[in-house]
């Protein structure tokens, strides 16, 4: 029971979002199981969850979030996991800068913040506040929490990493190609940073993955694998 109830920090970080009336708002469905023995025991347990509002992650609302794991790093993570991620400040990703870019902090905790790591809004308005949620913190928790449940050094910077690839994947823009009879599409010259820090850190070619972004495959409905490829 114990290792399951570590695991809520996890699922909040990974799950949960400020919405304009939550700021702790779950954005998937959760359900636990929880095994008895003969003498009222608890001797185990399951946890499944579904429904993840997959949408989130590239649009929200002007004053909501996306999910928290996102800022927990931005705000939380060591500097040299940050340089190493190439993470900066909300502003600085397509996904975050067009909902709310304000941190939850304490009063406390914002000192521990670098001007690199705050946005516009931050600097303006300030930090949000709630008695449950640090960005700061719980970044801390959620790391300590991984770790509870097994996940070593390694395996966990494997997580942190495919959440920044994440972002600057977002950060990754397309254009008209005038080279391409047939109208396709090509990545915007300012983006090549970004399509060669993602391609870094998902330990693949950068050129492959230009290619997997702007190829489209056109399969027929009774073709399997055969179908054709539109470059």
């Amino acid at each position: 029971m114990k290792t399951y109830l570590s695991a809520n920090p996890v699922l909040e970080a990974f799950g949960n979002a400020k919405t304009t009336r939550n700021n702790n708002s779950s954005r998937f469905g959760k359900f636990i199981e929880v095994h008895f023995d003969a003498k009222c025991q608890v001797v185990g347990g399951f946890i499944s969850h579904y429904l993840l509002e997959k949408s989130r992650i590239c649009t929200q609302g002007s004053e909501e979030r996306d999910y928290h794991v996102f800022y927990h790093i931005c705000a939380g993570a060591p500097e040299s996991l940050r340089q190493q991620l190439y993470i900066t400040k909300p502003d600085d990703f397509h996904y975050l800068r067009r909902g709310c870019t304000q941190y939850f902090t304490s009063s406390q905790s914002e000192r521990q913040l670098s001007g690199i790591q705050k946005s516009k809004t931050q600097v303006e308005r300030g930090s949000l506040h709630d008695p449950l949620l640090d960005d700061i913190k719980d970044f801390k928790n959620m790391d300590e929490a991984l770790s509870r449940i097994g996940l070593s050094d390694k395996e966990r910077l494997s997580i942190y990493t495919i959440v920044s690839a994440v972002l600057h994947l977002g950060n990754v823009t397309f254009e008209d190609n005038p080279e391409d009879a047939k109208g396709g599409s090509r990545v915007c010259g300012s983006a090549e940073k970004s399509l060669s820090v993602a391609a870094s850190l998902m330990g693949v070619d950068p050129e492959e993955l230009r290619q997997a972004l702007v190829s489209k495959v056109m399969q027929t409905s009774r073709g399997g694998l055969k179908g054709t490829v539109i470059m």
